[in-house]
């Protein structure tokens, strides 16, 4: 992983090759592939990685925010911009695949587990596999996965200030989220 990182931030995403990566790793080709995959197996593992490292600074971030609400804006902030300062990321958000690497994060099974991690203390107890609330627990990841690509993706004509981002987000998805806190706390009899 670490071959491939500095592959990725010398010679971009879309140029590098498995053979650049092979070489910096110390390894043939053919070594690479049976042990790692070919090159998007590598990068969608790098991303992974990359993104765990993220998830546990966010929660450091994150440990004096006790209200929900807050909490979801906050942290959406700060992986916003975490994916644009981390090299990796933003190698991989800002290349000539970034629309690749865009679809590819939304599906990666490891990013939906962090962001259901991160969410899930913000909506209680896990609801059986298969019930209403787990199908809508995938969708508010998928939500959130999507919004936190598209800020650090496309930023707009004009980048965004981070006031600019929290106003979007308080005015237009917090209020979503706070609906279906409600809507939880209901139905769960709290």
């Amino acid at each position: 992983m670490d071959a491939a990182a500095a592959c990725y931030l010398h010679y971009g995403v879309q140029k590098t090759t498995a053979a650049n990566i092979a070489a910096q790793a110390g390894m043939s080709r053919a070594t690479l592939y049976r042990r790692y995959g070919g090159r998007e197996t590598i990068l969608l593992a790098l991303l992974t990685r990359e993104s765990q490292a993220m998830a546990v600074d966010a929660e450091l971030h994150l440990a004096h925010v006790d209200d929900p609400a807050e909490r979801m804006v906050e942290g959406m902030i700060f992986a916003i911009a975490e994916i644009r300062r981390r090299p990796v990321h933003a190698a991989v958000f800002t290349s000539e695949r970034a629309g690749w690497a865009a679809t590819q994060a939304v599906s990666l099974a490891a990013l939906r587990q962090l962001g259901e991690s991160g969410i899930r203390p913000l909506l209680g107890p896990a609801p059986s596999p298969g019930s209403p609330g787990a199908q809508l627990m995938e969708d508010l990841v998928d939500w959130i996965l999507r919004i936190l690509i598209s800020y650090a993706v496309m930023p707009g004509e004009v980048d965004l200030t981070v006031d600019d981002i929290r106003r979007q987000l308080t005015t237009l998805f917090l209020p979503a989220f706070e609906r279906l806190l409600a809507r939880r706390a209901a139905t769960s009899g709290r």
